[in-house]
């Protein structure tokens, strides 16, 4: 056996490692997504195109797994004929293989979706004084949809003139897909990050008013899922983060670290509405938590211009104002009964 071909199926046996500790990794965020999907109950009012969007992305979330289990068996059968049968050593461009670019283009939607919820939540929330921003953060959110698009169409084009080989490295379909991914993680964090900030300064103005109307410290339900969808997509910010710096760390054999979370991220992403409505729900049922209704909206407005003086009962009653508007997009959202 040459020494290029052997440092060629030692490459392979690392990449194949590589692989299935990534599938281990985007097994458990599946089926923590399967969990959460399968528990969240939507109630009657919260719109139809909740349900719609959770089981769009669970199924493609779902799909993008079951090629990856094909896909981990078809590398771990071409490594082992390579081993077994090194003069036919064949490179990893399988009928199966053949297939992974695409599908790792077409699950981008997810992030689409995803962002698109949080960009949703912040617009139903937030008031018109946010509207600037909000342009902004959907403005983001178009460009994340056009350059998934791309990658997509980029993908469909490689499948289409190299079917029986990989796309060369000097092609532009391969430099535009690198272009596009590194686009949409970008355009995805901004979107995500300006609509997070939205709803955690409308949450901070919530606390306030709340805080000045009874000098005990309750716990509104809105309150908690305020924090609740901050606290999210923090976390979501912070996984897109990670991808990005994980694209830059290159590994021994071929490839980055981003090739190995980027399943996990995307899993995330799949499974981030979920995860919001059953913790919406969880929230709904605890006993602990305070609910502001109509009658409690009167007693903020009463306590806000009572602790304040003459001059500031105007600004109590634009507090009160600003907390029955959040209430009244939870509660069209969904998540408070």
């Amino acid at each position: 056996m040459s020494s290029s071909v052997a440092n060629q199926i030692s490459f392979s046996g690392l990449n194949v490692e590589y692989y299935n500790l990534a599938l281990v990794a985007q097994t458990f965020f599946f089926v923590a997504s399967d969990i959460f999907d399968s528990r969240s109950e939507l109630k009657k009012r919260t719109k139809h195109i909740l349900l719609i969007s959770s089981l769009f992305m669970y199924a493609l979330s779902a799909a993008y797994w079951v090629y990856s289990v094909a896909l981990s068996a078809d590398r771990m059968r071409n490594y082992i004929k390579d081993v077994l049968s090194p003069a036919d050593f064949s490179d990893d461009h399988t009928p199966v293989a053949k297939w992974n670019p695409l599908f790792n283009s077409l699950v981008l939607v997810n992030y689409v979706c995803s962002d698109a919820v949080v960009v949703w939540r912040a617009r139903t929330i937030a008031s018109s004084n946010y509207r600037k921003s909000l342009y902004i953060s959907c403005f983001f959110l178009v460009l994340t949809f056009f350059s998934v698009t791309g990658t997509i169409v980029f993908q469909i084009i490689g499948v289409i003139d190299f079917p029986l080989h990989a796309i060369p490295q000097n092609s532009y379909l391969r430099y535009g897909t690198n272009v596009l991914q590194t686009m949409n993680l970008v355009f995805s964090l901004i979107s995500n990050l300006l609509a997070t900030v939205i709803v955690a300064t409308v949450a901070f103005r919530h606390r306030k008013v709340i805080r000045a109307a009874f000098a005990e410290d309750k716990n509104t339900k809105s309150e908690k899922l305020l924090m609740l969808l901050v606290e999210s997509g923090a976390l979501y910010c912070i996984s897109t983060v990670t991808t990005m710096i994980a694209g830059l760390i290159r590994l021994p054999a071929a490839g980055t670290l981003g090739d190995l979370y980027t399943p996990v991220n995307i899993q995330i992403a799949g499974a981030y509405l979920p995860v919001v409505l059953l913790l919406g729900s969880m929230q709904n049922s605890s006993n602990e938590t305070t609910v502001l209704n109509s009658t409690n909206l009167r007693s903020v407005l009463f306590a806000v211009q009572r602790r304040g003086s003459a001059g500031h009962s105007y600004g109590g009653a634009i507090g009160t104002v600003h907390v029955a508007g959040i209430e009244l997009g939870l509660r069209t959202e969904g998540m408070i009964v």
